[in-house]
C-alpha cells in the first residue's frame, strides 16, 4: 500500500494583477494576421534594418552593431498612447518591473525623451528589434494579454531575437515549410553568426521560441520530441534574463558564491538571480510556496490542487514548488500518477508540471499538461538534482496532480559532470 499524503495549496481567487482576467489566449503570430512588414510572426524592421540585413553576408561584423542598437546605459524610456488600457499597463509594469529586478535595464516613463518606446494598444503583439533612435513603437494588443508574451517583445526592443531563428536552431528543431504559405515563410528565416550571437544556451522553455504549431502542425518540431509542448511556453525562464545581462554586459563588481546555477544579481548585488525551483539570497534554499518532502528508499504518494477556485484566465501564473529532499548523495526518483483538471495545449500556457530532473539546475524541463502524452503518466524519471524541485504553474481553474518518489542508492556522483558550452558552472550530465 502506498500512503497518500494530502497538500491543499487551493486559493480563494486571487487576480495577480489587478483586473487581469481575460477571455481569449492566442500567441503573438495569431495576433498579427494580416499586418504588413512583420517578419518571424511579431519583429517590425526599420527601412535601415532591412537594408543592413540583405548586406550582413558581405559587411565587416563591426557594421552589424548599427542593426542592433543597444539601450544606452540600459536605459529605457517609454510611455503610453492615452487608449492604452489600464489592464495593460499594469501588466508591461509587472513585466518591467520583473526585467529590471534580474538584470541592469531601468525603465523610465518620459514623453520627450530623445530615445523612447510608445507602447499601442493596437496592431497585435509586435516591436523593432533593438533601439532604433528616436521614438519607436511596441504594439501590445488585446490578444497579447500575457505575462510571458509583455516580456518577449520588451527583449525584442532591448535587442533579443526568436529562439528558433538562432543560427544554431537547426541542431534543435526540424523546421518544415511544407504547409507554410508562401508569405509567412520570411517568418522561419535562420539568422547567420554575422547578424546575432549566441549567449546562452538553445531553450525549448524560451519565452521567445513560438509553439510547435504556430503556422501549421509540425513546422517547428523538437529534436528532444519530450519539448513538443514545452515550446511557446511564456512563463519566462531563468536563461531569458541570462541573455539580456549577457547582451548589455551587466555585472557586479564583486561575485556571491551563489549556488545551484545562479549569479550576482547585476540589479541588487548582495543578492543571486536564481533558477527557477530555487531562490534564498545564494540560491540554496526553497522559493515561496513550496512544500518540502523526504524521500525514502522505498515508493511514497502526495498529491497537490494548485490554482484558483474560480474558472477564469488570469494573465500571469500562480506558482507553487515540492522540494523532494533525500540523503546527500542519493539518486531521487519519481513519477507522476494522474493529472486532474489540466488544459491539454501546445505551449502548456493554462496550466503545467515541470519535474527538474536534468542536470542543469537553469534549463526548463519538459512540461507536462497533457496526460495521454507518452512519457508522462507512470514513467519513473531519475533526477540529476537532490534536492528536487517540481515547478508547477497556473493561469486557468485548479488542478490536481499526483507523485509517487523514492530515493535509491545509486550515487549522482557517479554521473560525470559537463558544462553548458557557454559557462563554466558543472552539473551532472
Amino acid at each position: 500500500m502506498i500512503p497518500r499524503l494530502s497538500f491543499l495549496l487551493l486559493l480563494s481567487f486571487v487576480v495577480l494583477i489587478a483586473g487581469s482576467v481575460i477571455r481569449n489566449d492566442v500567441d503573438e503570430v495569431e495576433s498579427n494576421k494580416g499586418n504588413v512588414g512583420v517578419i518571424e510572426g511579431d519583429i517590425m524592421l526599420s527601412d535601415a534594418q532591412r537594408e543592413m540585413i540583405s548586406a550582413a553576408g558581405k559587411r565587416v561584423k563591426r557594421q552589424i552593431t548599427k542593426i542592433w542598437k543597444k539601450w544606452p546605459n540600459g536605459k529605457v524610456y517609454y510611455y503610453f498612447e492615452p487608449s492604452f488600457t489600464d489592464l495593460k499597463k499594469q501588466l508591461m509594469a509587472t513585466a518591467m518591473t520583473y526585467i529590471s529586478s534580474q538584470t541592469c535595464i531601468t525603465f523610465e516613463q518620459s514623453t520627450t525623451a530623445s530615445n523612447r518606446l510608445k507602447f499601442l494598444n493596437d496592431g497585435g503583439c509586435a516591436s523593432y528589434v533593438g533601439m532604433l533612435g528616436g521614438e519607436q513603437a511596441l504594439w501590445f494588443g488585446d490578444g497579447c494579454a500575457i505575462f510571458g508574451t509583455a516580456v518577449h517583445e520588451i527583449m525584442h526592443s532591448l535587442g533579443i531575437f526568436h529562439t528558433h531563428s538562432r543560427s544554431d536552431r537547426d541542431d534543435y528543431l526540424a523546421v518544415s515549410l511544407t504547409n507554410v504559405p508562401e508569405e509567412m515563410l520570411v517568418n522561419l528565416d535562420k539568422e547567420t553568426t554575422a547578424t546575432t550571437y549566441n549567449a546562452v544556451p538553445f531553450e525549448y522553455g524560451s519565452t521567445m521560441l513560438y509553439r510547435y504549431n504556430t503556422w501549421t502542425d509540425g513546422t517547428l518540431v523538437p529534436k528532444q520530441q519530450q519539448f513538443e509542448k514545452t515550446m511557446g511556453l511564456r512563463r519566462v525562464s531563468f536563461y531569458d534574463m541570462a541573455a539580456i545581462n549577457a547582451h548589455y554586459q551587466c555585472r557586479c563588481s564583486n561575485n556571491l558564491s551563489c549556488k545551484n546555477g545562479g549569479y550576482t544579481n547585476p540589479s541588487n548585488c548582495s543578492e543571486c538571480v536564481c533558477p527557477t525551483g530555487f531562490a534564498g539570497q545564494l540560491c540554496d534554499g526553497p522559493p515561496t510556496n513550496s512544500i518540502k518532502l523526504t524521500a525514502q528508499n522505498y515508493w511514497q504518494g502526495y498529491w497537490v490542487t494548485c490554482g484558483y477556485n474560480q474558472v477564469l484566465l488570469t494573465t500571469n501564473f500562480y506558482m507553487a514548488y515540492i522540494i523532494i529532499n533525500a540523503p546527500a548523495d542519493k539518486t531521487i526518483e519519481v513519477r507522476v500518477v494522474e493529472m486532474t483538471n489540466f488544459t491539454c495545449s501546445y505551449g502548456c500556457n493554462y496550466n503545467g508540471v515541470e519535474l527538474k530532473v536534468m542536470g542543469d539546475p537553469r534549463v526548463t524541463n519538459p512540461i507536462f499538461c497533457c496526460k495521454d502524452d507518452p512519457n508522462v503518466l507512470n514513467t519513473i524519471y531519475s533526477s540529476k538534482q537532490n534536492p528536487l524541485p517540481i515547478v508547477l504553474h497556473q493561469r486557468y481553474g485548479n488542478s490536481k496532480v499526483a507523485i509517487h518518489y523514492r530515493y535509491v542508492d545509486t550515487p549522482l556522483s557517479s554521473n560525470p559532470k559537463t558544462t553548458n558550452g557557454y559557462d563554466n558552472y558543472q552539473y551532472y550530465a
